[in-house]
């Protein structure tokens, strides 16, 4: 919590913050929200479409 904390508090209004995984984790976005932040996952394939592990990446928003 404090590294999202800190996270939040260096970016500007409006700013976005992007975190890469190398697989799902349900509870981040959430805990992304508990921190202040607005949401947005996405969901790829490491080889496009030819398949691959499915990577996640958050967008972290500070509202504006």
């Amino acid at each position: 919590p404090r590294g999202l904390a800190a996270s939040r508090a260096a970016l500007r209004s409006g700013g976005a913050l992007a975190i890469w995984s190398a697989g799902p984790l349900p509870a981040f976005p959430k805990r992304l929200g508990r921190a202040g932040f607005l949401v947005a996952e996405h969901a790829e394939r490491a080889r496009g479409k030819r398949g691959g592990a499915r990577h996640v990446v958050w967008v972290a928003r500070k509202a504006a």
